[in-house]
């Protein structure tokens, strides 16, 4: 299944597969840094228990990367229009940035 695909269906085990082993993940906030799957994994199963979901919408696509939003029910206070970059090779996730909203990330893109 193609990151794309995965994004379409929301199905969190098919995101899992395609994140590569060294993925890294750069948040909004200094330090906010992921180097593994298994750190980004962490971080959105703390998400889940806490009460957070997600439904990935593909707002915009170039070559190698994804422009998305995570839709997270409920918006998180701090980062309510939360956008973010998937950097994708050979069908796996291999950098994820987040970007304060929509435009940021289109524009990463170069959208």
């Amino acid at each position: 299944m193609s990151v794309r695909e995965v994004l379409e269906h929301g199905d969190f085990d098919a995101f899992a597969e395609a994140l590569a082993p060294d993925v890294v993940w750069v948040g909004l906030a200094p330090g906010q840094l992921c180097r593994s799957r298994d750190e980004v994994l962490s971080v959105f199963r703390a998400a889940m228990e806490r009460g957070h979901s997600g439904h990935p919408e593909l707002v915009g696509e170039v070559e190698e990367a994804l422009a998305v939003d995570p839709h997270v029910e409920p918006p998180r206070e701090q980062n309510p229009e939360l956008h973010q970059v998937f950097v994708v090779r050979d069908d796996r996730i291999v950098e994820l940035r987040d970007y304060r909203d929509r435009t940021s990330a289109l524009e990463a893109v170069g959208l």
